[in-house]
């Protein structure tokens, strides 16, 4: 890291971006580690929406596969913060004090709204939908629960429902960039709606209109929260550029 005010040279730049990735994958390493001696337990926790105490493995390799598969999510997930932390370090020199102070908050918001994603969906989306769609057996179809697959299809509806949380700072950056303005927002409300409603039937797994609202619901309270932001943004925004000109003035 560099910490006179002179530009950053190629070199140090890679130099720079080398040791924030060694970093990340430290992180990831560490979360992975502990996400491994704790397998049996996260396993366990994340079979709880499905009403069965036990997977079923299919060869020799899937118990170990299994494990491995969520270790790694687990990793992710543990380090997600950190991973993030990781990338407004290396991009962090390039910024304005004012551009800094409002990544230190945008890192903060995109932890919290993650996490808050994730334990919306697990209390009350996942065991919902799972035990529908296990239902669509009846009494023809026996359901074995693959280890592999499950731990697969909890992740992926898991990380879905975190990184939509994600909206409102999605939408405060575009307003930031000057692509989209509260007005716009307002005005276009319809065709947000349309594609949360979307998002939804495709993050949710069984595609039942309950669920499918039970996701687009608290996006569409994000949506209109993210309106409130942009609008205290751009509000800010007028008033620092008055003051600028009134002292230029």
């Amino acid at each position: 890291m560099v910490h006179d005010d002179r530009p950053m040279t190629m070199v140090e730049h890679l130099d720079e971006l080398r040791k924030r990735l060694g970093l990340a994958l430290l992180g990831l390493g560490a979360g992975a580690v502990i996400g491994y001696i704790f397998a049996p337990q996260i396993m366990a926790v994340i079979l709880r929406p499905a009403g069965t105490p036990k997977l079923t493995a299919l060869t020799v390799l899937e118990p170990f596969l299994a494990k491995f598969k969520t270790a790694l999510i687990t990793g992710v997930a543990l380090s997600m913060p950190w991973l993030l932390y990781q990338v407004f370090a290396f991009i962090r020199p390039a910024l304005t004090p004012q551009e800094k102070k409002a990544a230190d908050w945008a890192l903060v918001g995109m932890a919290v709204l993650f996490y808050t994603g994730v334990v919306f969906g697990y209390v009350f989306i996942l065991p919902a939908s799972t035990r529908w769609l296990l239902a669509q057996g009846g009494d023809i179809i026996q359901v074995q629960l693959t280890a592999l697959a499950y731990v697969g299809y909890v992740a992926w509806f898991m990380v879905g429902v975190g990184l939509a949380f994600e909206t409102p700072l999605l939408i405060v950056a575009l307003a930031w960039l000057g692509i989209v303005s509260p007005a716009t927002l307002r005005k276009e409300w319809r065709i947000a709606y349309m594609v949360i409603f979307t998002a939804s039937a495709v993050l949710t797994p069984d595609w039942s209109p309950v669920t499918m609202f039970m996701v687009a619901a608290p996006m569409i309270v994000l949506y209109e929260l993210s309106i409130v932001l942009c609008r205290i943004l751009f509000r800010q925004r007028a008033a620092a550029q008055g003051e600028a000109g009134t002292v230029q003035g």
